[in-house]
């Protein structure tokens, strides 16, 4: 008879062997400060506002927590090439829920970015971007479709595919995002440096043209950029009070319940709660949290150069790079040195949909930089 408790309990053994505890421990600790934070972000008086309940924005974070690090265990759990064989599913299904945002997307601020469940609204573009990923590593490294060249050509058309589903939304800001993390692929697979900024200039013009061409449709992305270069010509309310916020906070902050941008800017809990973070913790904590972010960064490409398997090789670098791009995107906002992009900080905004999308992408890089790997 086979003893599934002591099989399961040889599979864990194994595991925690073989994983990368260092970039385990980073993870981990960037899921707790996540928690921490949106415990202090979203206060009562912010609950009271959207839900007239007390703390049940603190509640949904902590479920979706819960579900995010299952994920996390699950992907990390699975043999490498289990994920380099799903990955075309998985990107056929967030493919088709990307895809479903056109028909059946929740219009915000002139945008369908969402799809409204029962419990809350779900954004597919986060766990559309690591397969995303998967799906062009898996092209661009298998030589069996033929020279370089080729292989280049099929995962842009992944890319232009992804890009046309994200303009239409429109999400200029992910088409940049995955647009640019495409750009490091191809760098990374070898290609001339001519042929890299050729095929930059020529995606990065067509969607400048589409944006142009399209003006009434993109209207915010001019609205943001004007609000930007000049703040008097647009409502610069939610930069402005971050900034001040990051000033009053100076570099040990106002401390834990002083702040009051979270009361007085809506979006303080997502897109700028790095603000919210510096306002009562201090620049400090800004920085430790970057720190973090930067070291699971340098340790994945640490793991990156180590790597022989072209398709894992391209996963690490492509992911983490996705990760990290994230994170100074919504850092360059906080400091008004980018325009607004709606962009969160990877496990430490509120947001279900980032949560579990950054679950997936850490998942797969714990699977991919475990020990003995066959």
């Amino acid at each position: 008879m086979i003893d599934f408790g002591r099989t399961n309990t040889n599979q864990l053994a194994l595991w925690w062997r073989n994983i990368d505890k260092l970039l385990f421990i980073l993870i981990i600790s960037l899921i707790f400060l996540g928690i921490f934070f949106a415990y202090t972000s979203t206060s009562n008086i912010a609950s009271e506002k959207i839900y007239k309940t007390d703390y049940l924005l603190i509640a949904k974070h902590i479920l979706f927590v819960f579900i995010s690090f299952l994920i996390l265990a699950f992907l990390s759990l699975l043999d490498a090439k289990q994920i380099e064989k799903y990955c075309i599913l998985g990107f056929i299904i967030t493919s088709f829920l990307l895809l479903s945002v056109l028909i059946f997307g929740v219009e915000v601020k002139g945008s369908k970015r969402w799809i409204n469940l029962i419990f809350f609204r779900f954004q597919p573009v986060e766990i559309y971007k690591p397969f995303f990923v998967l799906l062009c590593s898996l092209i661009i490294s298998n030589s069996q479709i033929g020279e370089l060249k080729l292989r280049i050509f099929y995962s842009f058309c992944v890319l232009f595919f992804s890009l046309l589903l994200l303009l239409n939304q429109p999400d200029v800001g992910q088409s940049l995002l995955i647009f640019s993390v495409w750009l490091i692929l191809i760098f990374v697979s070898g290609v001339s440096i001519v042929l890299l900024i050729s095929l930059g200039s020529v995606i990065f013009l067509g969607i400048a043209s589409a944006i142009l061409l399209f003006s009434e449709r993109f209207s915010y992305i001019f609205r943001r950029l004007r609000t930007f270069i000049d703040p008097n010509k647009g409502d610069n309310l939610q930069t402005q009070k971050a900034l001040e916020a990051i000033k009053q906070g100076g570099f040990t902050g106002r401390g834990i319940g002083e702040g009051i941008l979270k009361e007085r800017v809506p979006e303080a809990h997502t897109d700028f709660v790095l603000a919210v973070i510096g306002e009562e913790f201090g620049i400090l904590m800004i920085l430790i949290i970057f720190l973090i972010i930067t070291f699971i960064f340098l340790r994945v490409f640490s793991q990156f150069n180590s790597e022989n398997n072209p398709f894992r090789k391209l996963v690490l670098i492509g992911l983490s790079c996705l990760v990290y791009l994230q994170s100074i995107i919504n850092l360059g906002v906080t400091l008004n040195i980018l325009p607004n992009k709606g962009m969160t900080f990877p496990f430490i905004s509120y947001g279900g949909s980032s949560m579990i999308g950054c679950a997936i992408i850490f998942g797969i890089l714990l699977c991919f930089t475990k020990k003995k790997l066959s």
